[in-house]
């Protein structure tokens, strides 16, 4: 009899943690899927405004790149900010006001008439996109490291959804770009309702109710994959001094130097030097080039940050060795990418549409493998207790990059879009790829 008890609580206690792995596995599948919507939101207004910057700006002599200056300059400072507050600030307080400064940004960028109060709209988003990343990667440092993997495959989706969106609608339909981005308004309520489903257990309020003893316990999360191990002590949030947060900055230096560099490359090329090469024998508008040109981009983008995450489903022993920690030669690739646009637009020695496709699809590719393998090198200099502010920081490095090198761009663009009128006078209508009139906003030229 007492055999028979015996294997009956033996039965018992396999189905109890039977059921315990299943509802943790599953678990693990929220954690993820919510850290992918939440970059899938921190960038799919970010590149929509990108695409769309040739329409939003139609009529207007003006740079392109004046857009992505008013986009970035709010941006960067709220990732510059929201680092050193992270520890003050309530998550689900700052997840609100991210999705209230989207909403209200989009909807000024749509409705307003006055154009000042369309940069307001463009600058608040920015604001909300630059807190939401920051947000983001440093509440992916308290959950296994595939949340970070995950968050920057979101963000590469969002590139890519965002500027497939607004291509195919206003390219391949009879949308106007108005109402293409008006449709999108309510979408930033996605991080409320990701953030609410959002396991809280591994946030250190909750570890830091447990006894002491069981903060040192060193555990795993059951059913995991070698990328997903949690083989460290439980995550605990120490106060930072600013003595402290300054020397983690310092050790984390040669990154963020190398995202900068990367991003200056990246976004000239894509902002300041394609909008001067299009093709009259493609048989699009010039204005339709820009748009192929940033949707290529996107999707080499989009590969380039997912890739990781791909690997760790289908080979997670092999992961770790996918990562590159030598993030200087992606940004040598991406000097290399500028210079070729560059000497492209000056002499036209490319003739064919699909060249720059190919161009832009890598230059798109290595800026995502750039992004994805940063914040894995970034975990390499700094301690377990610093990665919350080393992780939000790390996203300023790329902001100021995009920033620097859309005020690069105001004078690029204009120096090589005036060089192609000069000495290309035949094809000087496709010297620049943009309306030369409002009526690309309101309505849709191809219907």
């Amino acid at each position: 009899m007492a055999s028979v008890q015996t294997m009956g609580d033996h039965n018992n206690l396999k189905a109890e943690k039977e059921t315990t792995a299943s509802d943790t596995k599953s678990l693990n599948w929220l954690n993820i899927s919510c850290f992918y919507i939440f970059g899938i939101i921190s960038f799919f207004n970010v590149e929509m405004f990108s695409v769309a910057a040739q329409d939003i700006l139609s009529g207007r002599d003006v740079p392109t790149a004046i857009l992505i200056t008013c986009y970035e300059g709010p941006l960067l400072m709220a990732k510059l900010v929201i680092p050193w507050f992270q520890e003050k600030i309530p998550y689900v307080a700052k997840m609100f006001f991210i999705a209230s400064f989207m909403i209200l940004g989009l909807s000024l960028v749509v409705f307003a008439n006055d154009f000042r109060a369309k940069i307001l709209g463009v600058m608040l988003n920015a604001m909300a996109a630059g807190a939401c990343e920051a947000t983001s990667l440093a509440l992916a440092s308290f959950y296994p490291k595939i949340c970070i993997s995950t968050f920057v495959a979101g963000t590469g989706s969002g590139c890519l959804i965002g500027a497939l969106y607004y291509t195919v609608l206003t390219t391949w339909t009879c949308v106007s770009p108005k109402i293409t981005m008006m449709m999108v308004i309510p979408l930033p309520l996605a991080v409320l309702m990701s953030y609410a489903l959002l396991s809280k257990d591994y946030l250190p309020d909750k570890s830091q109710n447990s006894s002491e003893e069981h903060k040192q316990v060193k555990y795993s999360i059951v059913g995991s994959t070698p990328d997903t191990m949690m083989d460290q002590e439980a995550p605990t949030r120490q106060k930072l001094t600013c003595d402290e947060m300054l020397k983690i900055a310092w050790k984390m230096s040669s990154v963020t130097i190398s995202l900068f560099l990367s991003f200056l490359a990246e976004y000239i090329s894509a902002v300041s030097v394609v909008t001067t090469i299009s093709f009259p024998n493609s048989h699009f508008l010039p204005r339709d080039h820009f748009l192929i040109y940033l949707l290529s981009y996107f999707t080499g983008r989009f590969v380039g940050r997912g890739y990781l995450l791909l690997f760790a489903w289908l080979l997670p022993d092999e992961n770790e060795f996918l990562h590159c920690n030598k993030t200087w030669i992606f940004t040598m690739l991406q000097m290399a990418q500028l210079t070729l646009l560059i000497f492209n637009s000056l002499y036209h020695f490319f003739t064919y549409i699909w060249i720059i496709i190919c161009i832009c699809s890598t230059l798109g590719l290595v800026g995502g493998m750039m992004c994805v393998n940063a914040p894995h090198a970034i975990a390499q200099h700094v301690e377990s207790e610093e990665r919350e502010f080393a992780l939000g920081l790390m996203s300023a490095g790329s902001s100021s990059g995009v920033l620097v090198g859309a005020l690069i761009g105001l004078a690029v663009e204009s120096s090589l879009r005036k060089h192609c009128v000069e000495h290309y006078p035949n094809i000087k209508e496709f010297c620049f790829t943009r309306y030369h009139n409002t009526t690309g906003w309101e309505t849709n030229i191809h219907c």
